[in-house]
C-alpha cells in the first residue's frame, strides 16, 4: 500500500511539471547589441526569469527563446565587460513570438553578475542571501595571471599561504593537505581524491569565463569540503563563430634586495607561458580546445618547473532544449619541491642534501553533463564526473604512489511550481580511493541528499531554506551521518539596497592522507592518525549592499565562523614528529567590507574611465581549547585596485596587503613582517590585439607566507593576447 501510494504522488509531481509543456506556448526573439557602436554582441546570456528559460546570442547578437507559457515576465541580459540589463513587463501570447531589442553598456568593473554558486541555479549576485564574490574574465585578463591561484589572490577575503587557499581564515596551512574550501570546475569538485590538494595549473587562465568565490560554509548544496567556502572555476562556452584565441607571456626576475642573496645569474631566471585556444558552434554542436605550457627556472633553488595541459569542451543542443556538455583536462607537472631555506642568509637556497627534491604530478579531469527540460519550470540535470591523480617522487622518495581516482555522480531537480517558488532538490554520490607505500590501501564513499526551496515573500523579500544528510564511509573503517541544514534571507527594499542574512552548517571528512599518511620529510616524521574526526562549522553572516550611484556600490558583510573538531597539523618540535589532529573548537568572526567605483569623464577633448575597487576583511580568530590564534591566518586582508583607460591605453595599479601572522608552527620565534606587494601595468590595445607590459612586486618587498620561504622579488613581465 505504501509502494502504491508513492507511486501516486510521484506520478502527480511529474504530471504537474510537466503538463505546462503540453499547453499551447509563445517565444521570445531578439537581437542583443552595443549601446555605443551599435554592433551585435555575440554570446551574450538572455535569462527569462521566473522560468528555467535562456539562451545565448548568435554571431549577429540574435537569439530565440521558445516554448514560454504565457504570461508577463522580466528579461536579464548580461555579458562580461557589460552592465546586465533587465527589461520588464514582456508579454508572451500564445503560438506567438515577442520581439526584444536590449542594447547593453561597457563597464570597467562587473557590479551584479550572474553567479549559480548561491543556489545551484542561475541568479544575480545582489538577490544571493550569502556573501559572494567574482573575478570576471576581464579582471583575469587585466592581471594577465600565469595560473588560477594568481587571478584570485586579490580577491575580497582571500589569502594564499603556499599554495592553499584562506577564505575569510578558514585553512592556514596545513602542508599541502586538507583544504577547508571546495575547488569545483563547472560546478564539478576537482581536488585530488587522497590528499584534497588543488591543482592550480588544470586549465589556463585564457579558458576562464569567471570565477565565484562563496564565503562561509557551503554544505547543503555542495556537500564535503565546503567547510570554509567554495570556490566554483566557469570555463567559457564555445563562442558562436570561430574563434582562434592566443596568450603569450615572459618574465624576469631582479637581482635580489641584499647583494647578499646572490646565488645564480639573475640573468638567467625567467619565465614564460603560451596558451593557445580554439573555439567554435557548428550548429547545434560547439567545439573549444585549448593547450598551453609554462616553464619557468624559478627565483629560488628548485624553483623550476615544466608544466603543460590539455583542455576540451564539447557540447550538443538537441531540437527539444536537451543539451550535452563534455568537459576533460590533462595537466602535467614536473618541478622541484623547495621546502624551506638553507639559512636567513641563503633565503633562495636549499640544503644541499635537499637537491633531489622533486615532484611529479598527472592529473586528468573530466565530466559529462545533460541537462532535460521538461518544460519551462521543470528540469533535470545529471552529472557523471571522474578524477584521476597521480604522483611521484615526492621529497626524493621514489615513485611509491599508485593513482588516486576519484569518481562522483549526481542528479539535480529544478522545479518552479509557482511564480515564488524554486525547489532545487538532488543526490550526490562520491567514490575515493588512494593506494601508495606511505599510507596503504584506502578507500571511502559518501552519498548526500539535499533540498533547498527560495520563496518570494512579495516582490523584494526572498527566503531559503535547505537541509543536506550525507552518509560518509571509509571502507573497513570509519562511518559518520552528516547534516547540514541552512536559512537565508534577502530583502530589496529599494532598487539601489539590498539586505541578506544566512546561517548554515559544512563539513568535511578527513582526507585518506591526513588520517593515514607515514612519511620521513627532512628532519621530520608525519605520524598517522586514523582516528581523526570529520570538522563541522556554522556559518553566520549579516550584510548590506548599497548602490551610492549607478556606478559606485559599497558592501558590508558582518560574520562569525564556528569550527568543531578542526583538522589541523600538530608539530612536535622536540620528537621532530607532524600528525594531524582535531582542534575541539574554533572561531572566527570578522567584518568585510569592499567597494567599487567606476565612472567616465570627458577631459581634454578625450575620454577617461577611471576605476577603483576597494577591499578590507579584518577578523578575530581563536582556538578556543587553549584561548590562542590559530596558525598562519592574518587577521586584516586589505586590497586597492586603480585604473585609467583613454582610448587603446590602460594603466593599473594594485596593492595587497596582509598583517603579520600571529602565530606560526616550526620558528615560532622568528621575525615576522606583514605583506605589502603594489603591482603595476600599463595596456595598450588594438582592434582585438592587446599587449601589457607588467611589474610585480614594484618595491622589492620581502615577505614569508610561511616559515623560510619568501615570496619573489620584484620581476618584469611582458604579454600579448589576441583572437584570429
Amino acid at each position: 500500500m505504501k509502494r502504491q501510494t508513492l507511486a501516486l504522488w510521484s506520478t502527480v509531481l511529474l504530471l504537474v511539471a510537466v503538463l505546462p509543456a503540453l499547453a499551447v506556448n509563445g517565444s521570445i526573439h531578439g537581437r542583443v547589441i552595443d549601446a555605443d557602436t551599435r554592433e551585435p554582441l555575440p554570446g551574450a546570456n538572455i535569462q527569462i526569469l521566473g522560468t528555467l528559460r535562456g539562451a545565448s546570442a548568435d554571431p549577429d547578437g540574435r537569439f530565440e527563446i521558445d516554448r514560454i507559457p504565457p504570461g508577463i515576465y522580466t528579461v536579464r541580459v548580461s555579458m562580461i565587460g557589460f552592465r546586465a540589463h533587465s527589461v520588464e513587463n514582456i508579454r508572451v501570447q500564445p503560438q506567438r513570438s515577442t520581439e526584444l531589442t536590449a542594447e547593453l553598456q561597457q563597464t570597467a568593473i562587473q557590479f551584479d553578475p550572474i553567479v549559480v554558486l548561491a543556489g545551484k541555479t542561475q541568479q544575480r549576485l545582489d538577490q544571493a542571501s550569502v556573501s559572494i564574490s567574482v573575478v570576471s574574465s576581464s579582471e583575469i585578463e587585466r592581471r594577465n595571471p600565469m595560473d588560477l591561484q594568481q587571478a584570485l589572490e586579490s580577491a575580497p577575503g582571500v589569502h594564499f599561504v603556499g599554495n592553499q587557499i584562506n577564505i575569510r581564515g578558514s585553512t592556514g596551512y596545513t602542508f599541502g593537505a586538507g583544504n577547508k574550501v571546495l575547488l569545483l570546475l563547472d560546478g564539478v569538485p576537482v581536488h585530488a581524491s587522497d590528499t584534497g590538494e588543488f591543482n592550480w595549473d588544470m586549465l589556463p587562465p585564457l579558458d576562464v569565463e569567471q570565477i565565484e568565490v562563496l564565503k562561509g560554509a557551503g554544505s547543503t548544496l555542495w556537500g564535503s569540503s565546503a567547510l570554509g567556502g567554495v570556490v566554483n572555476v566557469i570555463t567559457k562556452d564555445p563562442s558562436p563563430q570561430g574563434k582562434l584565441m592566443f596568450s603569450a607571456s615572459a618574465g624576469r626576475y631582479d637581482k635580489p634586495v641584499f647583494s647578499e642573496w646572490s646565488w645564480t645569474d639573475p640573468d638567467r631566471l625567467h619565465y614564460t607561458r603560451t596558451d593557445v585556444s580554439y573555439s567554435r558552434r557548428y550548429k547545434s554542436l560547439g567545439l573549444r580546445i585549448s593547450v598551453g605550457r609554462f616553464a619557468t627556472t624559478g627565483y629560488t633553488e628548485l624553483g623550476d618547473a615544466q608544466k603543460s595541459n590539455l583542455t576540451g569542451k564539447v557540447d550538443y543542443r538537441f531540437a527539444n532544449g536537451i543539451k550535452w556538455t563534455g568537459f576533460a583536462a590533462y595537466s602535467h607537472i614536473d618541478r622541484g619541491f623547495f621546502v624551506q631555506w638553507f639559512g636567513q642568509n641563503d633565503p633562495y637556497q636549499v640544503d644541499p642534501k635537499n637537491l633531489d627534491n622533486r615532484a611529479k604530478t598527472h592529473q586528468i579531469s573530466a565530466y559529462s553533463k545533460l541537462a532535460i527540460p521538461f518544460s519551462a519550470r521543470f528540469a533535470i540535470n545529471l552529472r557523471a564526473s571522474f578524477v584521476r591523480t597521480l604522483m611521484g617522487n615526492q621529497f626524493g622518495q621514489g615513485a611509491g604512489f599508485n593513482p588516486a581516482i576519484g569518481q562522483g555522480f549526481e542528479v539535480q531537480a529544478d522545479w518552479i511550481p509557482q511564480s515564488n517558488h524554486t525547489l532545487t532538490a538532488g543526490v550526490q554520490v562520491q567514490y575515493d580511493a588512494g593506494s601508495t607505500k606511505y599510507f596503504g590501501d584506502h578507500t571511502g564513499y559518501f552519498i548526500g541528499p539535499y533540498l533547498q526551496d527560495e520563496w518570494k515573500i512579495g516582490g523584494d523579500l526572498r527566503l531559503t531554506a535547505g537541509f543536506r544528510y550525507d552518509r560518509y564511509q571509509l571502507i573497513d573503517g570509519q562511518k559518520e551521518d552528516l547534516f547540514s541544514p541552512r536559512l537565508g534571507l534577502n530583502w530589496q527594499p529599494w532598487e539601489s539596497t539590498s539586505l541578506r542574512a544566512s546561517v548554515g552548517s559544512g563539513f568535511r571528512a578527513a582526507t585518506i592522507v591526513e588520517r593515514f599518511l607515514e612519511l620521513s620529510v627532512m628532519n621530520f616524521k608525519i605520524i598517522a592518525n586514523p582516528d581523526l574526526k570529520s570538522e563541522s562549522s556554522w556559518a553566520y553572516d549579516l550584510g548590506f549592499r548599497q548602490y551610492l550611484t549607478p556606478n559606485w556600490n559599497i558592501d558590508l558583510s558582518l560574520f562569525n565562523n564556528e569550527y568543531w573538531e578542526m583538522v589541523e597539523a600538530h608539530l612536535d618540535l622536540i620528537r621532530g614528529q607532524i600528525q594531524f589532529r582535531n582542534i575541539p573548537r574554533a572561531t572566527i568572526r570578522g567584518v568585510e567590507a569592499t567597494s567599487n567605483l567606476s565612472s567616465e569623464v570627458a577631459l581634454l577633448g578625450r575620454s577617461w574611465i577611471p576605476a577603483l575597487q576597494l577591499s578590507l576583511t579584518a577578523m578575530d580568530h581563536r582556538d578556543r581549547q587553549w584561548d590562542e590564534a590559530l596558525p598562519y591566518r592574518p587577521k586584516v586582508l586589505a586590497s586597492a585596485k586603480a585604473s585609467l583607460k583613454t582610448g587603446a591605453v590602460q594603466v593599473e595599479i594594485d596593492y595587497r596587503y596582509a598583517a603579520r601572522i600571529d602565530a606560526v608552527k616550526v620558528y615560532p620565534i622568528n621575525d615576522r613582517v606583514p605583506m605589502k606587494f603594489v603591482d603595476g601595468r600599463v595596456s595598450w590595445r588594438w582592434k582585438s590585439y592587446s599587449l601589457q607590459l607588467g611589474i610585480n612586486n614594484i618595491f622589492q618587498y620581502n615577505y614569508a607566507p610561511m616559515e623560510s620561504n619568501l615570496m619573489p622579488m620584484r620581476h618584469v613581465t611582458i604579454g600579448v593576447k589576441g583572437e584570429l
